[in-house]
């Protein structure tokens, strides 16, 4: 009798502690998803430099940077931008792409890195060398011939 109620026991023991294994397992796995989100979310990662330069090549950027001009329209050629007012050129300087890939834009003396990321919310994170962290510009883009149309 004594031995059936020990080996009930154990029995019931063994079958609490592995269902508290599995209990806590999934509660693991759903804390690593959701960090595992977090960080997607946090870290996502814009255009590569090929997509940047195939982008750059056949769209034209119109965005509201921090300069007094407002509104304005960046057309990249294969050394230098252009931007527009109202289909006006307004400044040009040049561009290149960094040794690790990022675009640099030049502005004088200033160097800017534009990181460009596309999706439900078009979004350019501009940075100066001197920042840590950029800040993000929502932007509009269209194809390049389409923008000379609508000034011809």
């Amino acid at each position: 009798m004594i031995y059936k109620l020990s080996k009930s026991i154990l029995v019931l023991f063994f079958l609490l502690f592995f269902s508290n294994i599995s209990y806590s397992e999934t509660k693991i796995d759903k804390a690593v998803d959701k960090t595992t989100d977090f960080f997607k979310s946090v870290s996502k990662r814009g255009l590569n430099k090929n997509q940047t330069a195939e982008f750059l090549n056949n769209y034209a950027i119109t965005l509201k940077d921090e300069r007094t001009d407002g509104e304005v329209t960046y057309i990249f050629d294969s050394e230098s931008y252009k931007r527009y007012k109202n289909g006006n050129i307004i400044s040009e300087d040049g561009w290149r792409f960094s040794k690790l890939g990022g675009l640099r834009i030049f502005n004088g003396d200033v160097k800017l890195t534009w990181k460009i990321k596309i999706g439900k919310d078009n979004l350019i994170v501009i940075k100066t060398k001197f920042q840590p962290i950029g800040k993000e510009y929502p932007f509009t883009y269209r194809l390049k011939k389409l923008f000379f149309e609508e000034f011809q």
